[in-house]
């Protein structure tokens, strides 16, 4: 019995171990590298539940969807300001989280500037960490849609046209530690229930710094730095504006934790105006009928009598960008009344003035650090590659590989100097690239001439690679002879119409005799009938073409010469119709020889013949095709040839317009780029840029002088015909 007990024990613990060992390995994550080069968006495709996706500093232009569940994704330095996500479509936000469990921390991301898009954008999603980002120049910084529970701190959102923090039915996030000044709008909160705001500082935006629509209830809203000139809050349902009063540092430095610092940038807002006797942090009075609302902050925070507010570092330079040398001026914006500043202009040097001006010497982009104290503390600020110091551009570059059969994939890299904003690349193929390190696949063989010209303020410079891609296919051998027939000696001329661009040729003209150039003369010193090949090589394979007894070589006789006499030889003439047409073009062939021939051999110059007196054929591919007609009879034999007689060529189509512009939104002057997208290889095209102007370039930029709202027309025309592209409102330009 107690034999039996120890084996039940064992087994147990035998199973437990087998079962902790499976969760072990079912749990194990996988770490996926991603480096400059590389695409985001392809390693959260590969990515399974429980990875972690490190990003390499560098800049990533592309859209990003991350639709899986249990994801982190973070920059391997943790800093935003060397890992950057720019948006590659303007009308699709940076990233887009479509999942439960991701966790986004460490990048930069700018560009989504269409409107109803953001640099970070959570769609329905839930328990989601979003956590130490920049979130520049966007519509958006940071869109919550449809979402719950999920966590977005220390994030910074500034300069982003519409907000910088948006919620749309969310409901039950917590909003802690962020940042929103210099955008169009702070925070909005639309129809959102259950939120927790605190610790979050907003200020400086153009239009309000938080909206509460009055759809939106039980949000708890506390210990938040406001300083704006517009707050607008509707009633709403259970929203509170403060917590219970608990010791512990708030938000502008003061012992207690309460209710939200109400400021305005003039100094004329709540907090910047009550008072505090008690020295507690927190105004005597309560703040009743926010912003005319039938709400309340009855702990309203108040700078801290017995030291100042905690700096905000912030700062502005002009120019920000010409050649070299380059003298800048810096000028502090900082709030809190800073009492010391310390300057890193990124290039070595270093000044602890207010406002200092500072000479530039060499090209670079450089990052601008300020750091600001006064007795609360200190606080610093860092514009990344703000200032950009340039001198004309040396366009440079290379590829890899540079040779290759179909399809041919290329990787072009940028090796400019002189550091170019804009890139423009002509593969030789008709297509065309604006990336600075574009992939290139090319669909057909040949040898393409490769244009890199790179723009900045200074200048434009054109790189040229003649033939430098090589493209091959395995080739196909043909050709042709004249005459192929005679007496001895017979002279004859080889042409070869192989296809595929071979490297090689190896005749054999069937009398022991061959030849390794491409078109050779070949003479036949005795009669007989010649079979001929012909092997063509090139880096993709070999090709053979046979024809069997094609060179036909008599002797001289009386019997011969009685023959000729009785009969003449026939001279070869022919027509075509038509000659020339779309593929597949079908030919009507003609004999028109003299002398009575009475055999017929016509080689239509693609591979194919025929020995039918008026043949009918099909060519199936473009290009330009040499037709031979050889007439014989008993006295003998003739060949003629017409070069390049029959042109076949691709069916054209009418192009189909598009485009897109840049910067579709500013004050006026409003500089606009236009760039022209439109497929089917149009030739010609016609601008109608709303405002009473046209262009007929192919990519302008135009000025809109006035305010308005401008709607963009593009005609684009081939042979073929033409189409039209409008876009609607395209164009918003304020006063």
């Amino acid at each position: 019995m107690e034999g039996g007990i120890k084996i039940k024990k064992l087994t147990t613990l035998i199973v437990a171990i087998f079962i902790l060992s499976l969760i072990s390995s079912l749990g194990a994550a996988t770490e996926i590298i991603v480096q400059p080069g590389d695409s985001i968006q392809n390693a959260v495709n590969s990515s399974s539940s429980g990875d972690i996706i490190t990003v390499k500093p560098g800049t990533y232009t592309e859209n990003i969807i991350v639709a899986k569940n249990d994801l982190t994704i973070r920059s391997e330095s943790g800093n935003p300001d060397n890992t950057m996500i720019k948006a590659k479509s303007s009308g699709a936000s940076v990233l887009l989280l479509q999942g439960n469990n991701i966790k986004i921390t460490g990048f930069k991301t700018v560009g989504a500037t269409r409107s109803g898009n953001a640099g970070i954008c959570l769609s329905s999603c839930s328990n989601c960490i979003v956590e130490n980002n920049e979130l520049l120049n966007n519509c958006y910084g940071t869109y919550l849609l449809r979402s719950k529970e999920n966590k977005i701190s220390k994030n910074t959102a500034t300069n982003n046209r519409e907000y910088g923090i948006v919620l749309g039915t969310a409901t039950d996030n917590t909003l802690s530690g962020n940042t929103a000044f210099g955008n169009g709008r702070g925070i909005h909160v639309g129809n959102s229930d259950g939120n927790t705001f605190s610790g979050n500082t907003i200020q400086d935006n153009s239009v309000y710094g938080l909206y509460v629509c009055p759809r939106s209830d039980t949000n708890h809203i506390y210990n938040n730095y406001f300083n704006d000139n517009s707050m607008t809050i509707r009633n709403g349902i259970g929203n509170t504006y403060y917590t219970k009063k608990t010791a512990g540092t708030n938000i502008v430095g003061g012992p207690y934790i309460g209710g939200n610092f109400w400021g305005k940038p003039d100094g004329t807002g709540f907090s910047n105006t009550a008072v505090d006797k008690n020295r507690d942090g927190i105004s005597d009075s309560p703040y009743k009928n926010i912003t005319g609302s039938i709400c309340s902050d009855n702990l309203p925070l108040v700078v801290y009598k017995s030291g100042s507010i905690k700096p905000v570092a912030a700062f502005s330079a002009s120019p920000t960008s010409g050649r070299a040398p380059l003298k800048v001026k810096f000028t502090d914006k900082s709030t809190g009344s800073p009492t010391k500043w310390k300057w890193d202009f990124g290039d070595g040097s270093k000044s602890f003035l207010q406002n200092p001006t500072h000479k530039y010497s060499k090209e670079g982009k450089y990052t601008v650090t300020l750091k600001v104290t006064n007795a609360a503390g200190i606080n610093t600020a860092t514009k990344s590659k703000y200032i950009t110091v340039t001198k004309k551009p040396v366009a440079a570059f290379y590829a890899s590989p540079t040779s290759g059969k179909v399809p041919l994939k290329v990787k072009f890299t940028d090796k400019s100097t002189g550091s170019p904003t804009k890139w423009k690349w002509d593969f030789g193929d008709g297509s065309k690239s604006f990336l600075q390190n574009p992939t290139h696949k090319y669909s057909k063989e040949g040898k393409y001439t490769v244009t890199l010209k790179v723009t900045n303020a200074l200048g434009i410079n054109t790189a040229t690679k003649s033939k430098y891609i090589t493209v091959t296919k395995k080739p196909v051998a043909a050709f042709y002879a004249s005459p192929t027939s005679g007496r001895v000696p017979l002279k004859v001329k080889f042409t070869d119409k192989s296809t595929g661009s071979p490297t090689k040729w190896k005749w054999d003209f069937g009398d022991g005799s061959k030849s390794f150039i491409q078109n050779p003369t070949h003479k036949y010193s005795k009669e007989g009938k010649y079979t001929v090949t012909l092997k063509v090589t090139n880096a993709a394979g070999i090709n053979t073409a046979t024809k069997s007894k094609y060179i036909t070589v008599t002797e001289t006789s009386q019997t011969s010469t009685t023959a000729l006499s009785a009969s003449p030889t026939p001279t070869a003439a022919l027509s075509a119709s038509p000659k020339s047409g779309n593929a597949p073009l079908n030919v009507t062939f003609t004999d028109k020889s003299t002398g009575s021939p009475t055999k017929w051999k016509w080689d239509f110059g693609d591979g194919e013949t025929s020995t039918t007196k008026n043949p009918t054929h099909e060519y199936s591919a473009t290009g330009k095709y040499t037709v031979t007609l050889t007439a014989g009879n008993a006295a003998g034999s003739n060949t003629t040839t017409k070069s390049k007689y029959i042109i076949v060529t691709e069916t054209s189509q009418a192009p189909v317009a598009d485009f897109w512009g840049s910067t579709l939104s500013g004050n006026a002057p409003l500089n606009v780029t236009f760039t022209e997208t439109s497929k089917g290889s149009p030739t010609s095209w016609k601008w109608d840029f709303g405002d009473g102007t046209s262009s007929t370039e192919k990519s302008p930029t135009h000025t809109y002088s006035a305010a308005g709202t401008y709607t963009v027309k593009l005609t684009s025309t081939n042979a073929a015909g033409n189409s039209t592209k409008t876009k609607s409102n395209y164009i918003k330009v304020a006063k």
